[in-house]
């Protein structure tokens, strides 16, 4: 009635909620339901010996299982409340549990039946429930690699899973959640436990589990976090921040609370059982240095070494000498990346176009670089135009001409990555947009101090948007004609300003077209090996002071004549 169900209603069944993946033998899996009811908790109340947190997602889950080897791991909100204490002697000694305790008292004909005392934060150390047919995580000391974790490789499926969470009586917040991201080649679960109580704790403990797909690698990293709400609270206050908004967030917080524990498990899938699909074998076996090499040339370039980008397209180094035995010799690695990247296409063009893309953009970028050298000054002034924008030396006076002539050169080479294989040519596309806006943020940070992420973020909005309306303005261009192209060029690169320089204009109409040309010349993997370099549009200049036969036609009072020396 009225829209509303009834207690006893069952909520959906889980058996058509899960959202599965399976890559590489690995069966990824999430499961996303409404708050439990009055009977599940009962049960669950009983089971565990304590009262539940105010929102209990039971149902829910995240998991991980590899399904050759029988190797699992689950998180969900039953098995972590088991590791919460239950003895008391962790409990938090506030007055506020007392407030807490009372709202779980449990009332039955005049009767009161208090609660045992137990840790009421529902802190928990769970770090998955592991299955195995074979040896369990052992303790190790190779940690995440985060370098890997940090580049914009795709993501082929994400997802949140809350499991509790609970408001401590209005005094703070208690949580347990799951992400899970996949990429092409490895995989990252997070499941973090987020506990603040106002004035007087923070606590965040980390676990992650992190696979590599193609080496069978699984680790486990926990990680225990806690400090003092004041002395956070002090910490956030010296950096200038939003102290009540920061705090809400764990993100803001993880980085400044110490560390009180931290454990490292791993365990390696049999290479018999690792799973990489027929038309993505990669090598045999057989070759035992060859095989060692496999996962390094599949890695993209960490962000912050950008002159070393993946081997696959962008060496320069000499192949090796040959060896006395040419049977024992090792392939070039040219060749032997090459056929990686015939095999393995759909794993290693990702990181191929991360590279190649980076370095085209630098090329992009360069064609109107410009430097401020009075911001790194003492007491330097920075000049600026009439309208207020910091005026650098260089081919282009601003922030934004630099960037609408980057755009015009990544308009170029977009549209000939549009001819690629359609299998790949959105992640080369994408690839070169991510790379503009990772230097375009740098630009601001670097020559504009613009110390604010908010003032970035809107920034590199307004500059997505104008990115969008060039495409569409030069697509028409290119269809229509010089004209139509001539006027996208005026309004964008130009500023839309009356007194532009016409020759220079057609300078640069001719150049678009003259390169567009050379780009169609080239084939897909000259393209791809990145080796693209611009020229100037100022070589265009004998091409358009050649006077236009339909020139001639015009009436007279409209006719310029021959162009003035």
């Amino acid at each position: 009635m009225n829209g509303q169900s009834s207690p006893n209603v069952p909520f959906p069944s889980w058996v058509n909620s899960d959202n599965t993946i399976t890559h590489h033998g690995f069966k990824i899996t999430t499961r996303k339901l409404p708050i439990l009811k009055a009977e599940p908790i009962e049960r669950m109340t009983t089971t565990l010996g304590i009262a539940p947190p105010e929102m209990i997602f039971g149902d829910n889950l995240a998991s991980i299982e590899h399904l050759a080897s029988g190797w699992s791991i689950v998180f969900d909100a039953l098995h972590a409340l088991e590791r919460v204490d239950k003895t008391g002697t962790s409990m938090l000694q506030v007055v506020h549990s007392k407030e807490w305790q009372s709202t779980r008292e449990k009332r039955h004909g005049g009767i009161t039946e208090v609660v045992k005392p137990f840790d009421w934060s529902y802190s928990t150390d769970y770090k998955g429930t592991e299955r195995s047919k074979s040896p369990l995580l052992q303790p190790s000391d190779s940690p995440i690699p985060l370098e890997l974790l940090k580049r914009p490789d795709p993501i082929i499926f994400f997802d949140e899973v809350m499991l509790y969470e609970d408001e401590m009586a209005d005094n703070g917040i208690t949580t347990l959640s799951c992400k899970v991201r996949v990429m092409p080649a490895r995989l990252l679960l997070l499941c973090r436990f987020f506990m603040r109580l106002d004035g007087v704790m923070v606590r965040i403990r980390d676990t992650r589990v992190y696979i590599e797909f193609i080496t069978g690698e699984i680790i486990r990293e926990y990680t225990a976090r806690e400090d003092k709400y004041e002395a956070v609270r002090q910490k956030l206050a010296m950096k200038g921040r939003d102290v009540p908004a920061q705090l809400r967030d764990p993100n803001n917080l993880v980085d400044i609370l110490p560390v009180i524990d931290k454990t490292v498990e791993q365990i390696m899938i049999p290479s018999s059982l690792v799973r990489i699909p027929t038309n993505q074998r990669l090598i045999s076996t057989s070759n035992s240095s060859a095989a060692q090499i496999i996962p390094d040339t599949l890695r993209a370039p960490p962000r912050a070494s950008p002159s070393t980008p993946p081997a696959a397209s962008t060496s320069t180094s000499k192949p090796p000498q040959p060896q006395p035995h040419k049977s024992e010799a090792v392939p070039p690695p040219s060749k032997f990346v090459a056929e990686v990247r015939k095999l393995a296409p759909s794993i290693t063009e990702p990181y191929i176009a991360y590279g190649i893309c980076e370095k085209l953009i630098k090329e992009c970028a360069n064609q109107a670089n410009y430097s401020i050298p009075q911001r790194y000054e003492k007491n330097g002034v920075v000049p600026t135009t009439a309208d207020g924008q910091d005026l650098a030396l260089g081919l282009t006076p601003t922030f934004n001409n630099w960037a609408q002539v980057t755009f015009l050169h990544m308009y170029i080479l977009t549209v000939r990555l549009r001819a690629f294989p359609p299998s790949v040519a959105p992640t080369w596309r994408q690839h070169l947009l991510d790379h503009f806006f990772y230097t375009a943020e740098d630009r601001m940070v670097r020559d504009h101090n613009v110390a604010s992420r908010m003032i970035r973020n809107k920034y590199l909005k307004d500059l997505f948007t104008q990115w969008r309306g060039v495409l569409a303005a030069y697509d028409e261009g290119l269809v229509k004609g010089d004209a139509v192209l001539a006027t996208a060029l005026w309004r964008n690169v130009f500023d839309g300003k009356e007194d532009v320089d016409l020759r220079g204009l057609a300078e640069v109409v001719s150049y678009m077209r003259g390169v567009l040309k050379g780009l169609e010349g080239m084939d897909d993997e000259e393209v791809g090996k990145g080796d693209v370099v611009f020229g100037n549009p100022g070589t265009q200049r004998k091409v358009v002071e050649v006077r236009s036969r339909m020139m001639d036609a015009l009436p007279k009072e409209m006719n310029p004549g021959p162009p003035k020396r």
